[in-house]
């Protein structure tokens, strides 16, 4: 028992700088995966952002387009929404018909869904 505990304690995902880090990685491939026109990139390119606050999604420009992309890109632009702001994020998905994860779930192809499986293990608060 004590070992089974020891090893979780261990486990990467407990170490913040971990998470962060893997948060930010796959933060940054749904910005570039889904379009930086979506995102204030507020470095020299997506690949030198150090800090998720450097990719917050352009909110004007988001709700604007959200309407005229896919489902499957409107599910995966406001997933990605969520984590910057889940109130917006929800009523994002609300508005293009996906009021829960499985309704999600069920139009991201694989990549896109890695993406957002990553920054659910990996979220520790904007």
């Amino acid at each position: 028992m004590l070992e089974a505990h020891l090893r979780e304690l261990s486990h990467p995902l407990n170490d913040y700088r971990i998470r962060a880090q893997r948060f930010l990685e796959a933060w940054k491939r749904g910005v570039t995966l889904i379009g930086t026109r979506f995102f204030e990139v507020k470095t020299s390119s997506v690949g030198s952002a150090t800090d998720k606050n450097q990719l917050r999604p352009n909110w004007d420009l988001v709700e604007q387009d959200i309407g005229v992309l896919s489902r499957g890109e409107a599910a995966f632009l406001g997933a990605m929404c969520s984590f910057y702001n889940a109130e917006w994020g929800q009523k994002l998905l609300e508005d293009a018909g996906f009021p829960n994860i499985c309704d999600i779930a069920s139009k991201l192809d694989r990549e896109h869904a890695e993406i957002i499986a990553e920054l659910l293990l990996t979220y520790s608060g904007w």
